[in-house]
């Protein structure tokens, strides 16, 4: 008991600040970052992500990082579909794959997840030794594939698609808790840069539960400046009001110490497309923390609209690569006008 008091203590200290200084209802550090294709040298036969690793061309990239957990997504399609041998589950090392039968009225989703050889291990049930991988299945890899294929399958219109195939590769670069909500944030962002039709953002949080302290503040992230919830909200619940306090954003220990879940929602429409529970909680805590969950949904999607407005800002802006490409572009009207100036003075030279 005195372990698991120190335990606890150590998780959240009596002043309400958890193990890297944050509130109970602070959400760590966000990038999100929509990128072009990852270098080319990830497609090189050596590389250590999967037997056959994605071509360096991807339709959407997309590097996501909450605080140290660092995930890449890249997504290819829609495009013929690869031969069942490519998803039957033979892989190597850290990667896993999620696929399923060929369906001819609507597109298939395929998902592979692998990890870095240098990073840490995803879950419990991946094997290590010296902080290498050792070769075979990673349990919980597998599981990261099919909970992210479960997810997208009921928000992409894959009617639009038939006979086609949308592959994911996910790679686990680093590893401090919360991977599933990263590697969905992270392919939301690389479906949206593929151009591939999706009926609502898809934004993750991970919540765990923790003994009673005094309610605090809305969730918060740096540098978005969030509104207030509704009174009549903030009235009603807060981060304590089920005799236990709600944790957003988890760490690597507060995972493993702590019983969570893991939450995908649709922000406009309001919907769940994905609760992972990992253990067992009170029906009074799991309404909590999916309330919770969805408000911190919401600073979510703020982070991602801000990336995809990034991002399409540099796609709209073309002007630059055309002026280099064409520099009399630049002058316009002007610089003719002023070559039709120069022809004059030679022909009066000549003269």
């Amino acid at each position: 008991m005195a372990s698991a008091s120190t335990s606890r203590t150590q998780l959240l200290t009596p002043s309400s600040l958890r193990l890297d200084s944050r509130l109970p209802l602070e959400l760590r550090s966000l990038s999100f970052q929509i990128l072009p294709s990852p270098p080319s040298t990830a497609s090189s036969s050596s590389s250590s992500y999967a037997p056959t690793s994605p071509p360096a061309a991807a339709d959407g990239y997309a590097l996501v990082s909450h605080g140290l957990t660092t995930v890449s997504s890249s997504v290819f399609g829609p495009r013929e579909p690869l031969r069942s041998g490519a998803w039957s589950g033979n892989s190597q090392g850290g990667m896993a794959t999620a696929g399923g039968a060929q369906k001819g009225d609507k597109g298939q989703v395929n998902v592979e997840v692998g990890v870095a050889a240098w990073g840490e291990r995803v879950g419990a049930g991946a094997a290590s030794d010296g902080g290498v991988r050792k070769g075979g299945k990673d349990r919980r890899a597998i599981e990261l594939a099919a909970a992210v294929k479960n997810t997208f399958e009921p928000v992409l219109l894959l009617h639009l698609y038939p006979r086609s195939s949308i592959d994911i590769y996910l790679q686990v670069l680093e590893n401090d808790g919360a991977v599933l909500q990263a590697v969905i944030n992270a392919t939301t962002l690389a479906l949206i840069s593929a151009g591939l039709p999706l009926s609502d953002y898809v934004c993750a949080l991970s919540l765990a539960s923790y003994p009673s302290l005094p309610p605090l503040g809305p969730p918060q992230i740096p540098p978005f400046s969030l509104s207030s919830p509704s009174s009549r909200s903030t009235a009603s619940s807060g981060p304590s009001g089920s005799g236990s306090t709600t944790l957003l954003d988890l760490v690597q220990a507060e995972e493993q110490a702590l019983p969570n879940l893991t939450l995908a929602v649709l922000p406009r429409s309001g919907k769940v497309t994905l609760v992972n529970l990992e253990t067992r909680v009170g029906v009074a805590r799991f309404e909590e923390m999916l309330r919770w969950g969805v408000e911190g949904g919401k600073v979510v999607q703020g982070a991602m609209e801000q990336a995809v407005r990034t991002w399409a800002a540099s796609l709209a802006a073309p002007s630059k690569t055309l002026a280099a490409l064409f520099p009399g572009m630049a002058g316009g009207g002007k610089g003719g006008g002023g070559g039709g100036g120069g022809g004059e003075d030679d022909d009066e030279m000549d003269l």
